[in-house]
């Protein structure tokens, strides 16, 4: 099994270019944090498809960029690059699949929504995914799982525009040279909410969402499941919905978790919602065995 070869995007337009025609499959990357140097530690292999390992001698160009989210990625102006290597007219390639990488920082995001405006005045259910203990016990009276912190018309208008977003995304694949090619998505490992997070957000980002919140320590696990467990579900759906998407399950791939209180490197995460080399490798080396299979039918 060889490693694949990784080429950012704007690669392309120097002179003299990286010779893709020299491979056996050509695949289009994009998308968010897994598929870059999200975590601000800058070592080349702290990303997803640094791991990726094909009998088959591929190259990948990276279209990927830090924190992207779905929604934005499916927006046409959002990315001009992955754009015109899409299908742009008379610029886009065929390509034997394209790798995307989403939904994990558009649910993350949805987490941070705070429950009040800047002005006091309470933010709509629909717009965030989380419930204060207060509100948990006005809305939801005698539910005593992690759900009661759930906003279920919040859930309901992200999951709408995750699935409308990817649908927009399969649309513009289809109107160019690889229509009808495999967009293979990833689930995300269920990861621990704890105070460790990049330069940005040092005290992470699910872990401070749920301080705020006031939703009890106790609870952080069972919540962070679930919600990571929806997001899964919801790719899984996804693929039986739409035309030649593949979603790898990485949530199935074993992780050791990160202790709770760590607020560095644990386990097999650097940070809270990121791997470290080895829990990439791990998800890499099965994702290259199911690719490779995909790709071989």
């Amino acid at each position: 099994m060889n490693q694949a070869l990784v080429y950012p995007c704007d690669a392309l337009w120097v002179d003299p270019p990286p010779d893709l025609a020299s491979h056996g499959r050509r695949l289009l990357a994009e998308g968010d944090s897994w598929f870059t140097l999200g975590t601000l530690n800058l070592v080349r292999s702290s990303n997803l498809l640094f791991h990726l390992r094909s009998a088959t001698s591929t190259v990948i160009v990276n279209c990927a960029k830090p924190g992207d989210t779905v929604q934005h990625m499916a927006r046409a102006a959002a990315d001009p690059l992955f754009e015109r290597l899409l299908c742009m007219p008379r610029q886009a390639r065929h390509w034997d699949a394209v790798l995307f990488s989403g939904g994990g920082n558009d649910l993350v995001d949805a987490v941070q929504h705070a429950a009040v405006h800047v002005d006091g005045s309470p933010a709509a259910l629909e717009e965030r995914l989380l419930l204060t203990p207060t509100e948990a016990t006005q809305l939801q009276p005698g539910e005593a799982s992690v759900l009661r912190y759930v906003s279920e018309q919040g859930w309901a208008c992200l999951a709408g525009y995750l699935l409308q977003s990817l649908a927009a995304v399969v649309q513009r694949r289809d109107q160019g040279p690889s229509a009808g090619r495999p967009l293979v998505l990833h689930t995300y490992s269920v990861p621990v909410a704890r105070p460790s997070g990049n330069l940005n957000t040092p005290q992470g980002w699910l872990y401070q969402a749920y301080g705020q919140y006031g939703i009890p320590a106790a609870d952080h696990a069972a919540l962070t499941a679930e919600l990571f467990g929806r997001l899964r579900r919801l790719w899984l759906q996804a693929a039986q919905q739409l035309p030649q998407v593949h979603v790898f399950d990485s949530a199935a791939v074993p992780l050791v978790p990160a202790q709770a209180d760590a607020n560095g490197s644990s386990g097999d995460w650097e940070n809270e919602i990121h791997p470290t080399v080895a829990g990439y490798d791990k998800i890499g080396r099965a994702m290259s065995v199911w690719l490779d299979a995909l790709l071989s039918r």
